[in-house]
């Protein structure tokens, strides 16, 4: 996994999924953008419970920033903060998620939450869901 700044970007290795999914006749990108996309809604899942449970905040410009997007050849999915109306939100993540030098905005730590989900196991149960789903399909 690559980390910069405020970006979550994942490389993944399919190839338990790949293996379960051989018999059918789903493609290989198709298996890897799905299996992307649930680590990705996962993530911004607990980015925006982290931003809820530290800033006690239920709606705002900084919640509904955050999104994720995996590329059309399922090779990487980025999580990242997009501004309302196309303005730039960066320096205001980047503030409240790493603290300020002088000590004056105390660190959040929402996008390291982001990133120890990413590095976890717990969207393990959702793609042996989406496995299940598809082995289902195929065999009815």
């Amino acid at each position: 996994m690559a980390k910069t700044g405020q970006f979550l970007s994942v490389e993944l290795d399919i190839s338990r999924a790949q293996a379960a999914l051989s018999g059918t006749s789903k493609s290989l990108v198709s298996i890897s953008r799905q299996t992307l996309g649930i680590i990705g809604r996962g993530t911004v899942d607990v980015v925006k419970k982290e931003i809820r449970a530290t800033t006690k905040r239920r709606s705002g410009e900084l919640l509904r920033s955050y999104r994720y997007k995996v590329k059309k050849d399922g090779s990487e999915m980025n999580v990242f903060p997009k501004g309302i109306k196309g303005e730039n939100i960066f320096s205001k993540v980047m503030a409240l998620s790493y603290g300020t030098e002088n000590g004056r905005l105390r660190p959040r730590g929402f996008v390291q939450k982001g990133n120890n989900f990413i590095e976890g196991s717990e969207y393990e149960a959702s793609i042996d869901r989406m496995i299940d789903r598809e082995l289902a399909k195929y065999w009815s």
